[in-house]
């Protein structure tokens, strides 16, 4: 750094200049290229000034800045619409769709989006395998994809039913209980037990086939608990063994044995032990009294009765669907099961203790006629409606030309509790 002092009488510093820093040698004019080799003569014209012309009004193009363009500057208001710049880009909905973590939106030109309510971690159906080539490129479903009971509506009605095997598959059934009744109450416990059982396993396997992740293994074994408690331990064991379930089933989620969906599969397990093994435990609780398999026997007669008589008057006279959760059943054919289930009730029931003879009477046996007959069909239609929503047809196949132990044995379920509370009400409990 250098300094030059002033003058000698005001004794302070002329100028002070800093080493590195000198001015440049060119100042900059505006105009001018700071890369320099541009003349201040040679810059453009303003954006807006309109093109030179000559004498005659034409364009001098040739001479004039605009040199080397076909046209000069242009407002956007002159663009045509047919022009390039003015076609928008891209699909309007599928770039707003960008903005969206649950996938595309859907416009009003396609087809109603009406899924059903789905399980947990349930694949949304592929859309592009059924889709075809709309205009504009876009891609439509073929056609819509049914929601609800109509899922299930064209399978059911084109399942037929092997009549030959279902009738050996029940005599079977039927002979194996006879000979449980035949040895005595233990063996009679322990074959509704592995009924249930097996029936609770294949109910939450139907449900895992839908989606769900219930804990099946704590349901199975809650289901053969209640029977079983409600056998040794009577009335009292049914709530304890409840609580105790609804307890285990938030430790299984909260323990990471699942972790899908808590509350629904918590819901979904309890519904099935509620289901099949509250229901069925009546059957053990029938069987705690002397009288109990006479009970148990008036509630499969019955049952049976109905089944058949529906299934013979609806194949024979069904002309009226009885409703959309079992489009295969007919008006005809629940009047035809419920006439046939009082009329073993009265005939058949009549004969066997408790109902008709000690204690009973044979308005015993007509009450409880009635009694089934308004109590199967409803165990019937509401094992329909699960399965429809599951969207399934049937919920097994262990049992050849019936489907599962549930689509047997779905309105027997509904009958075991209208027996038991039927005999209470009418004292016929020896105990």
């Amino acid at each position: 750094m250098n300094a030059d002092k002033g003058g000698a009488g005001d004794g302070g510093f002329d100028e002070i200049r800093i080493l590195g820093l000198d001015a440049p040698d060119d100042d900059v004019e505006p105009g001018r290229s700071v890369f320099g080799g541009d003349a201040p003569g040679d810059d453009l014209p303003h954006w807006s000034a309109p093109p030179a012309s000559d004498a005659t009004g034409g364009s001098t193009a040739a001479d004039g800045p605009w040199a080397g363009l076909d046209e000069g500057p242009r407002w956007s208001d002159d663009v045509p619409e047919d022009h390039e710049s003015q076609q928008p880009v891209g699909d309007d909905l599928a770039a707003a769709a960008v903005f969206f973590d649950d996938g595309p939106l859907v416009s009003s030109s396609t087809a109603e989006f009406d899924p059903p309510l789905l399980p947990p971690d349930e694949p949304l159906p592929d859309l592009e395998a059924t889709a075809t080539d709309g205009p504009a490129g876009t891609t439509v479903p073929a056609e819509p994809v049914a929601s609800g009971p109509d899922r299930s509506m064209t399978a059911a009605a084109a399942g037929g039913r092997d009549m030959t095997m279902a009738v050996v598959t029940g005599v079977g059934l039927g002979a194996l209980a006879l000979a449980a009744f035949k040895v005595g109450t233990g063996a009679t416990v322990a074959l509704v037990t592995i009924f249930l059982v097996l029936a609770a396993a294949e109910f939450f396997m139907a449900l895992r086939r839908a989606g769900y992740q219930p804990a099946a293994l704590l349901g199975v074994v809650a289901v053969g608990a209640l029977n079983l408690a409600a056998y040794w331990r009577f009335e009292a064991a049914v709530p304890l063994v409840l609580a105790i379930t609804v307890l285990f089933s938030l430790f299984w989620y909260l323990t990471g044995v699942d972790r899908q969906a808590p509350l629904l599969n918590v819901s979904v397990t309890l519904f099935g032990v509620l289901y099949v093994g509250f229901l069925g435990s009546f059957a053990g609780l029938m069987l705690t009294d002397p009288n109990g398999i006479g009970m148990l026997l008036a509630a499969v007669l019955c049952t049976v009765g109905y089944d058949t008589g529906g299934l013979v008057v609806g194949r024979m006279f069904g002309r009226s669907p009885l409703t959309a959760f079992s489009p295969n059943k007919t008006s005809e054919g629940l009047i035809g099961g419920m006439a046939v289930s009082f009329g073993v009730a009265v005939l058949v029931v009549g004969r066997i203790t408790p109902f008709g003879q000690d204690p009973g009477t044979l308005g015993s046996a007509f009450v409880l006629g009635i009694v089934v007959a308004l109590a199967a069909p409803l165990g019937d239609l509401c094992e329909s409606m699960v399965k429809r929503d599951l969207g399934l047809k049937d919920m097994g196949t262990i049992l050849p030309g019936h489907g599962g132990l549930m689509d047997r044995f779905d309105a027997l379920l509904f009958v075991l509790p209208a027996t038991y509370y039927t005999a209470r009400l009418m004292d016929l409990f020896t105990g």
